[in-house]
């Protein structure tokens, strides 16, 4: 088989254990289910996929990598260290609601359920945490924001995020109450976290 056929022969693998995973869940994940999608063997699959997590998890990086993506470029974009978070907080709730499949196989599968991640992969996978770690730290040097732990910080900053976006693609946010509305209230109450305690901060020196 040509190395252009060998190519495509992957994507088709990547689309169609896209479409299983959704579907079925990972518990029902298999690599016959994807070859039946696609009429190839098992066999073909394991000529570009060590396992099943092999697979779940390239599917993984693909979508990390291109949040990630879009993320940085947000953060370049924005003239301050506010307005980054602000323009990464927005960016990341567009990912999620532009990319919903991508989003959900980001936040599919937990690790108990299968193989660790790899660290090369997991690297990768953090690069998110540390865009929003950089600009906390960005604005920390520039005396515009106090924050001890601005690690930490990113993760909460994430965690937030991703709860507010649970609400929204799980459909359990109150019929009364506008979408938009609540995501631009929940990701203000976020970023006026960060000036409250700074405010305080600088007027308690």
């Amino acid at each position: 088989m040509s190395e252009a056929k060998e190519l495509n022969l992957k994507e088709q693998i990547v689309g169609a254990a896209r479409n299983v995973l959704l579907s079925e869940g990972y518990r029902n994940f298999s690599l016959r289910k994807i070859a039946r999608e696609i009429d190839v063997s098992a066999t073909s699959i394991y000529l570009h996929f060590e396992n099943r997590d092999d697979l779940v998890h390239t599917l993984m990086e693909q979508s990390i990598e291109r949040l990630n993506s879009q993320l940085q470029q947000a953060a370049t974009e924005a003239d301050s260290p506010i307005a980054k978070l602000e323009a990464l907080a927005y960016e990341y709730v567009h990912f999620a609601l532009n990319n919903q499949r991508e989003y959900q196989i980001i936040h599919l599968t937990s690790s108990d359920e299968m193989t660790r991640y790899p660290k090369e992969k997991f690297r990768k996978a953090r690069k998110g945490y540390e865009i929003v770690s950089s600009v906390l730290q960005e604005g920390v040097d520039a005396g515009l924001i106090v924050e001890d732990k601005p690690r930490m910080a990113a993760y909460t900053f994430w965690a937030q995020l991703h709860g507010v976006m649970s609400v929204v693609l799980s459909k359990r946010l109150d019929t009364r109450i506008d979408q938009q509305g609540f995501i631009d209230e929940a990701i203000e109450h976020i970023i006026d976290g960060y000036k409250i305690r700074t405010a305080l901060q600088t007027n308690n020196k």
